[in-house]
């Protein structure tokens, strides 16, 4: 199998339909995590709960995320916290919310890096007011790259009522391609980077992360009318295409040229010889809606930069458009982000 998440094919095959047809329970679980989705909704029942916002909690979120290599509990905390935001749970203080996070490490990893990737997320957390209740660390011997997961726990108030994608939808895509995975290569190799391209690029590469949450575009699609959402992360922005149309049955069409990049991004791809459309995405969210020229307006005034890249089609065709050319998007078979550190390993 290759590195990263199960491709489609298998996890249907033995996962999904493993845990679905053998548990009872699972069969009633009214909104489960699928492909590219990572968060599941259930229902409370007679359960007295409230959100941050102080209403009745009709339902309760359960989120995971990995990431591996540097800021890697960090990035795990903000892709949980993005998959969530992405299906509306926004409940996210007053202990309506809360993260637990399991740490990997290989044995040759100094303590203070271990502290320094908890008080990342310390901050972050108490910035978001999503506390994180529970850590634990592990030092394996098979372990080559430090791996967190992060689990999220979120009373969810189910007001974002998103209907899901439909055929001429606009596709909008907030910030940039590749946001997530240019910042970890800038982070590991950066004398490499820095012997061919200026410091300052290297260094505006490794601050990306400060893009990484989807949370306020997020809330803005939800209020702006948004029909489905996405956070793209693994497999890149093909990847997350594809899990857009693959949970919604639907097909799309994508222009190449209306999908935004930065130029660090394009350089640093370029260096490590990996393609940019299939570098880990995450900071950037997919939204369908019926205006994507509004929302994209709407996004700029927050100070969101995005833009419409496609539309939702009839039947299940996916397709990228370059010019004249068109050809189908097919599933992404794992990040380019395990490329860079399979030849690294």
């Amino acid at each position: 199998m290759n590195y990263g998440k199960l491709s489609e094919d298998v996890y249907e095959r033995s996962v999904v339909k493993v845990i679905k047809t053998n548990s009872t329970n699972n069969r009633k679980f009214y909104d489960g995590a699928g492909i590219g989705d990572f968060c599941a909704i259930f229902p409370y029942g007679d359960v007295d709960c409230k959100t941050a916002d102080g209403t009745n909690a009709q339902s309760f979120a359960f989120v995971q995320a990995t990431a591996g290599g540097k800021n890697a509990v960090a990035r795990a905390y903000e892709a949980a916290l993005n998959c969530a935001a992405a299906k509306g749970a926004f409940g996210d203080t007053n202990g309506s919310a809360y993260a637990g996070v399991t740490l990997f490490v290989p044995e040759r990893l100094r303590e203070i890096k271990v502290r320094e990737m908890l008080a990342e997320t310390a901050q972050r957390a108490d910035e978001l007011r999503i506390p994180v209740r529970n850590v634990t660390v592990q030092v394996l011997p098979w372990i080559g790259v430090e791996t967190a997961n992060c689990v999220i726990h979120m009373a969810h108030s189910g007001k974002a009522g998103m209907k899901g994608a439909a055929a001429g939808d606009d596709i909008v895509m907030t910030k940039w391609l590749g946001l997530e995975g240019t910042a970890v290569l800038a982070r590991s190799s950066p004398d490499r980077l820095k012997a061919r391209y200026p410091a300052d690029i290297v260094q505006d590469a490794a601050d990306f992360l400060k893009y990484i949450s989807v949370i306020p575009e997020a809330a803005c699609a939800v209020k702006s009318g948004a029909s489905y959402m996405q956070a793209a992360r693994e497999g890149g922005i093909y990847g997350g295409l594809w899990e857009l149309a693959a949970n919604n049955s639907v097909g799309l069409v994508a222009d190449l040229g209306h999908i935004p990049v930065r130029q660090e991004t394009i350089e640093v791809c370029e260096y490590f010889d990996l393609n940019p459309y299939t570098l880990m995405a995450g900071g950037s969210l997919l939204v369908t809606c019926k205006n994507g020229g509004a929302l994209v307006q709407e996004l700029a005034r927050r100070g969101i930069f995005a833009a419409v890249i496609g539309k939702i089609t009839e039947g299940k065709d996916r397709i990228i458009r370059h010019e004249d050319e068109s050809r189908f998007l097919e599933p992404v078979r794992g990040d380019e982000l395990y490329q860079y550190y399979k030849r690294r390993l």
